[in-house]
């Protein structure tokens, strides 16, 4: 009787290289989470658009879920498969100066 391996849990993989996609999902998650709170506020900030708080969580979602956005397109291109993971963390990088920048310039 011969044993199979088990599958490993979450065995997802980048195409180009094997290895394990866990930030990709994860970041694939968080941008559908945004995308159902944006719905959320987007309409709360046109009732109330002077309330800064408001202004602030909408600019935030906003920011992330278009990085996020900015992944799929690269990484549908086959641009991202080889540097998955900084293309990841570079986006977030660049979403957070942008997000401070214009945090504290306009809201």
């Amino acid at each position: 009787m011969t044993q199979r391996s088990s599958p490993t849990r979450f065995s997802a993989a980048l195409p180009a290289t094997g290895t394990p996609a866990y930030l990709g999902m994860w970041t694939w998650v968080f941008q559908r989470a945004s995308s159902l709170i944006l719905m959320i506020l987007l309409p709360w900030h046109w009732v109330n658009p002077y309330s800064r708080p408001v202004r602030i969580a909408a600019l935030f979602f906003v920011i992330f879920h278009a990085a996020a956005g900015v992944r799929v397109m690269l990484t549908n291109f086959g641009l991202g498969e080889h540097w998955h993971r900084g293309l990841v963390w570079g986006l977030a990088g660049i979403g957070l100066i942008l997000f401070c920048y214009v945090a504290v310039r306009y809201a």
